[in-house]
Protein backbone atom coordinates (compact mmCIF):
# COMPACT_ATOMS: atom_id res chain seq x y z
CA UNK A 1 0.00 0.00 0.00
CA UNK A 2 1.16 3.74 -0.90
CA UNK A 3 1.93 6.39 1.98
CA UNK A 4 -0.77 8.06 0.80
CA UNK A 5 -3.43 5.46 1.72
CA UNK A 6 -1.90 4.65 4.82
CA UNK A 7 -1.87 8.39 5.38
CA UNK A 8 -5.79 8.78 4.46
CA UNK A 9 -6.67 5.14 6.84
CA UNK A 10 -4.80 6.46 10.01
CA UNK A 11 -6.31 9.88 9.55
CA UNK A 12 -9.85 8.44 9.32
CA UNK A 13 -9.10 6.03 12.49
CA UNK A 14 -8.10 9.43 14.27
CA UNK A 15 -10.97 10.55 13.48
CA UNK A 16 -13.08 7.52 14.42
CA UNK A 17 -14.41 8.54 17.06
CA UNK A 18 -16.34 11.77 15.72
CA UNK A 19 -17.51 9.27 12.86
CA UNK A 20 -18.78 7.26 15.51
CA UNK A 21 -20.65 9.78 17.40
CA UNK A 22 -22.14 11.47 14.09
CA UNK A 23 -23.40 7.96 12.95
CA UNK A 24 -24.97 7.00 16.45
CA UNK A 25 -22.20 4.15 17.17
CA UNK A 26 -20.78 4.78 20.57
CA UNK A 27 -19.44 1.56 21.92
CA UNK A 28 -17.02 2.28 24.77
CA UNK A 29 -15.41 -1.45 24.16
CA UNK A 30 -14.29 0.20 20.22
CA UNK A 31 -13.61 3.65 21.43
CA UNK A 32 -11.87 2.95 24.66
CA UNK A 33 -8.59 1.50 22.67
CA UNK A 34 -5.53 1.42 25.42
CA UNK A 35 -1.57 0.61 24.76
CA UNK A 36 -1.30 -2.12 27.38
CA UNK A 37 0.84 -0.76 30.22
CA UNK A 38 4.37 -2.62 30.45
CA UNK A 39 4.56 -5.15 33.27
CA UNK A 40 7.99 -4.21 35.33
CA UNK A 41 8.31 -7.60 37.13
CA UNK A 42 7.84 -10.09 34.26
CA UNK A 43 10.81 -10.02 31.40
CA UNK A 44 8.77 -9.97 27.94
CA UNK A 45 9.52 -12.27 25.06
CA UNK A 46 11.44 -11.24 22.25
CA UNK A 47 8.71 -10.16 19.56
CA UNK A 48 8.60 -12.87 16.64
CA UNK A 49 9.12 -12.01 13.19
CA UNK A 50 6.10 -12.86 11.63
CA UNK A 51 6.53 -14.81 8.05
CA UNK A 52 4.16 -12.46 6.02
CA UNK A 53 5.50 -8.92 7.19
CA UNK A 54 2.69 -7.14 5.70
CA UNK A 55 0.36 -9.03 7.89
CA UNK A 56 1.21 -6.70 10.61
CA UNK A 57 1.53 -3.72 8.49
CA UNK A 58 -1.93 -1.74 9.10
CA UNK A 59 -4.51 -1.34 6.03
CA UNK A 60 -3.88 -2.73 2.44
CA UNK A 61 -6.16 -1.87 -0.46
CA UNK A 62 -9.09 -4.07 -0.25
CA UNK A 63 -9.08 -6.67 -3.13
CA UNK A 64 -11.29 -6.94 -6.02
CA UNK A 65 -14.64 -9.31 -4.48
CA UNK A 66 -13.70 -7.14 -1.03
CA UNK A 67 -14.41 -3.60 -2.76
CA UNK A 68 -17.16 -5.19 -4.93
CA UNK A 69 -18.94 -6.70 -2.18
CA UNK A 70 -19.07 -3.45 0.30
CA UNK A 71 -19.80 -1.38 -2.99
CA UNK A 72 -22.43 -3.62 -3.48
CA UNK A 73 -23.90 -2.68 -0.09
CA UNK A 74 -23.85 0.78 -0.14
CA UNK A 75 -25.70 0.69 -3.91
CA UNK A 76 -28.49 -1.41 -2.11
CA UNK A 77 -28.67 1.04 0.61
CA UNK A 78 -28.42 4.56 -1.25
CA UNK A 79 -31.24 2.29 -4.05
CA UNK A 80 -33.81 1.74 -1.15
CA UNK A 81 -33.00 5.72 -0.24
CA UNK A 82 -34.21 6.38 -3.15
CA UNK A 83 -37.56 4.27 -2.77
CA UNK A 84 -38.34 5.44 0.65
CA UNK A 85 -37.76 2.53 2.11
CA UNK A 86 -36.10 3.36 5.10
CA UNK A 87 -36.89 -0.05 6.52
CA UNK A 88 -34.72 -1.90 3.13
CA UNK A 89 -31.76 1.00 4.53
CA UNK A 90 -31.49 0.71 8.17
CA UNK A 91 -31.03 -3.05 6.79
CA UNK A 92 -27.61 -2.59 5.64
CA UNK A 93 -26.45 -0.79 8.72
CA UNK A 94 -24.04 -3.07 11.17
CA UNK A 95 -25.47 -4.63 14.11
CA UNK A 96 -24.07 -2.24 16.65
CA UNK A 97 -24.96 0.51 14.61
CA UNK A 98 -28.58 -0.96 15.06
CA UNK A 99 -28.17 -1.71 18.52
CA UNK A 100 -27.41 2.33 19.23
CA UNK A 101 -29.50 3.87 16.64
CA UNK A 102 -32.98 2.92 16.56
CA UNK A 103 -35.26 3.02 12.93
CA UNK A 104 -36.92 6.03 13.61
CA UNK A 105 -33.29 7.99 14.70
CA UNK A 106 -31.82 6.57 11.58
CA UNK A 107 -34.95 7.86 9.22
CA UNK A 108 -34.05 11.54 11.29
CA UNK A 109 -30.23 11.24 10.40
CA UNK A 110 -31.03 10.33 6.70
CA UNK A 111 -33.47 13.02 6.23
CA UNK A 112 -31.83 16.03 8.36
CA UNK A 113 -28.33 15.42 7.25
CA UNK A 114 -27.84 13.10 4.41
CA UNK A 115 -31.04 14.45 1.73
CA UNK A 116 -28.97 13.82 -0.96
CA UNK A 117 -28.12 10.18 -0.93
CA UNK A 118 -31.82 10.17 -1.34
CA UNK A 119 -32.08 11.46 -4.68
CA UNK A 120 -28.23 10.27 -5.82
CA UNK A 121 -28.27 8.97 -9.40
CA UNK A 122 -24.75 7.82 -9.84
CA UNK A 123 -21.88 6.76 -7.17
CA UNK A 124 -18.28 6.41 -7.91
CA UNK A 125 -16.12 4.18 -5.42
CA UNK A 126 -12.40 5.26 -4.50
CA UNK A 127 -10.13 3.92 -2.03
CA UNK A 128 -11.19 1.11 -0.60
CA UNK A 129 -8.69 0.08 2.53
CA UNK A 130 -9.15 -2.66 4.63
CA UNK A 131 -7.90 -2.82 7.92
CA UNK A 132 -5.60 -6.52 8.11
CA UNK A 133 -6.89 -7.54 11.61
CA UNK A 134 -10.34 -6.09 12.27
CA UNK A 135 -12.71 -7.09 9.81
CA UNK A 136 -13.04 -3.12 8.97
CA UNK A 137 -12.74 -1.05 6.06
CA UNK A 138 -12.99 2.54 4.34
CA UNK A 139 -14.39 3.33 1.36
CA UNK A 140 -14.56 6.56 -0.45
CA UNK A 141 -18.15 7.22 -2.08
CA UNK A 142 -19.07 9.99 -4.71
CA UNK A 143 -23.03 11.09 -5.19
CA UNK A 144 -24.22 12.89 -7.69
CA UNK A 145 -27.42 14.78 -7.20
CA UNK A 146 -29.85 16.03 -10.04
CA UNK A 147 -26.99 16.92 -12.48
CA UNK A 148 -26.17 19.47 -10.22
CA UNK A 149 -23.44 19.18 -7.32
CA UNK A 150 -20.82 16.39 -6.43
CA UNK A 151 -21.18 15.04 -2.79
CA UNK A 152 -18.77 12.77 -0.88
CA UNK A 153 -18.89 10.24 2.19
CA UNK A 154 -16.11 8.05 3.49
CA UNK A 155 -18.26 5.17 5.09
CA UNK A 156 -17.02 2.45 7.41
CA UNK A 157 -17.85 -0.76 6.64
CA UNK A 158 -17.87 -3.71 9.39
CA UNK A 159 -17.67 -7.51 7.96
CA UNK A 160 -20.50 -9.23 9.35
CA UNK A 161 -21.79 -12.66 8.66
CA UNK A 162 -24.60 -11.02 6.81
CA UNK A 163 -21.94 -9.24 4.68
CA UNK A 164 -20.18 -5.78 4.59
CA UNK A 165 -22.26 -3.80 6.83
CA UNK A 166 -22.71 0.05 7.04
CA UNK A 167 -21.40 1.11 10.69
CA UNK A 168 -21.10 4.82 9.99
CA UNK A 169 -20.08 7.58 7.58
CA UNK A 170 -18.91 11.04 7.35
CA UNK A 171 -20.48 14.08 6.86
CA UNK A 172 -21.69 14.84 3.71
CA UNK A 173 -19.29 17.14 1.86
CA UNK A 174 -19.96 19.27 -1.28
CA UNK A 175 -16.80 18.70 -3.61
CA UNK A 176 -17.73 20.11 -6.80
CA UNK A 177 -20.51 21.09 -9.59
CA UNK A 178 -21.99 17.90 -11.81
CA UNK A 179 -22.04 17.83 -15.04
Amino acid sequence: MGGHQKTIFWKVLVSLPSLLVISGCTQATFLDVQEPEPRASQAEPAPRQSENPEANSGPIACNQSIQEAIEETVRSQTRAFADNNYELAYSFASPSFRANVSLEGFVSIISGSYGPLIESSQLRFSDCLLSTNSGLALIDVSFLQSDKFVYALRYLMTDTQDGWRVDGASNLEVVGEGT
